[in-house]
């Protein structure tokens, strides 16, 4: 009787494992099915010229840096991450442009000046 739990025991952790491993596989390949077909559609927008990258957000280089990855990887997140990082200093920019705005007085133009002082 003793061993018969052993053996269904072992069985069900055997069980597990194959499931595992399974899945593992599968998502594995779902994964590298969708690296291959994104690394596609970046090809793509490598033949834009430079004034289509440019509406996207995107320079050449952005796109060859993404095409540059391993083929395991998905070069459609490098240029995601490329994205948001001209975004986030972009908004930095212009916070730090409206901020000057608002403490630096404004200055009259040249023009206003002569006009005031004739």
């Amino acid at each position: 009787m003793l061993i018969m739990t052993y053996a269904a025991k072992s069985l069900s952790a055997l069980g597990g494992s194959v499931t595992r491993a399974a899945t593992r596989t599968v998502t594995g390949v779902k994964d590298l099915i969708r690296a291959w077909v994104h690394r596609r559609e970046v090809m793509q927008l490598g033949e834009l010229d430079e004034r289509g990258l440019k509406d996207i957000g995107l320079v050449r280089s952005d796109v060859e840096g993404a095409l540059a990855t391993s083929w395991l990887r998905d070069p459609s997140a490098v240029l995601s991450a490329r994205s948001a990082q001209q975004q986030s200093a972009a908004a930095r920019r212009r916070e730090v442009g409206l901020r000057q705005a608002v403490t630096q007085p404004a200055r009259p133009a040249r023009a206003i000046e002569i006009a005031c002082n004739a």
